[in-house]
């Protein structure tokens, strides 16, 4: 009896041993677990920090104020001047349209409008010294088309094409910063990132270097010049 009994003992020791041993290394597994979880937000809240540097720290020079023709999901149009602004709380990009024929002290002056409210926006590129001779020259609308958070403005079309968040086409205000979608040809448009390009790219050499150097917008021009010299043989 007493050798059944210092063999319970000794089983009941080993248990809650391991026990106190599971329970001592949980913080290290839960402490894994939130840090998994923390860098796969971070990983989707890149393009959010992004557009935040783009609307907070360069609104002067990257991100200026524009009249934008909006088309309401109704099918209404408004104009509006505005930048685009980004809400970093419900992760999306945004125009502040400002009443002028309400008092500043109504509540309604200031109206956002988000994307999924519109079906598009617009910016009229035409020159000022252009528009007044509107008989001999349309205007030249640059649109962006309305996703679940942003705008999209199509600044590079070919095989691979390239969307911004902004509305500038590329050129001296542009910055490939403000990419955030890409399209191999006809295809769903989806988010711009390394693993995206490259399986768009395929075998392509000259693409795949500037990839490997972290140029992605070269990748992409690269891979569209290659792809046209293709075509034309």
């Amino acid at each position: 009896m007493k050798l059944l009994l210092k063999y319970v003992s000794l089983f009941s020791f080993v248990i809650l041993g391991k026990c106190a041993s599971a329970q001592n290394g949980l913080p290290a597994v839960n402490n894994t677990f939130n840090t998994q979880n923390m860098d796969s937000q971070m990983d989707r809240q890149t393009p959010l920090a992004m557009w935040d540097f783009w609307s907070d720290h360069n609104k002067s020079t990257n991100n200026p104020e524009y009249t934008f023709l909006v088309t309401m999901r109704n099918g209404s149009k408004k104009e509006v001047k505005s930048r685009i602004y980004v809400d970093a709380y419900v992760h999306k990009s945004y125009l502040l349209f400002v009443d002028q024929s309400l008092s500043k002290a109504d509540t309604n002056r200031e109206q956002v409008i988000y994307p999924e409210q519109t079906i598009e926006i617009a910016r009229n590129l035409t020159p000022p010294s252009a528009e007044k001779n509107a008989n001999t020259l349309a205007p030249h609308y640059y649109a962006g088309i309305a996703n679940d958070s942003c705008w999209m403005f199509k600044f590079i079309s070919g095989p691979i094409n390239a969307y911004s968040l902004l509305s500038d086409p590329e050129g001296k205000m542009f910055n490939p910063k403000s990419i955030v979608a890409i399209q191999l040809n006809n295809g769903p448009i989806i988010q711009y990132n390394e693993e995206n390009l490259r399986v768009m790219v395929g075998d392509d050499l000259d693409a795949i270097e500037s990839i490997q150097w972290k140029n992605y917008l070269q990748a992409i021009k690269r891979y569209n010049r290659n792809s046209g010299k293709i075509n034309k043989k």
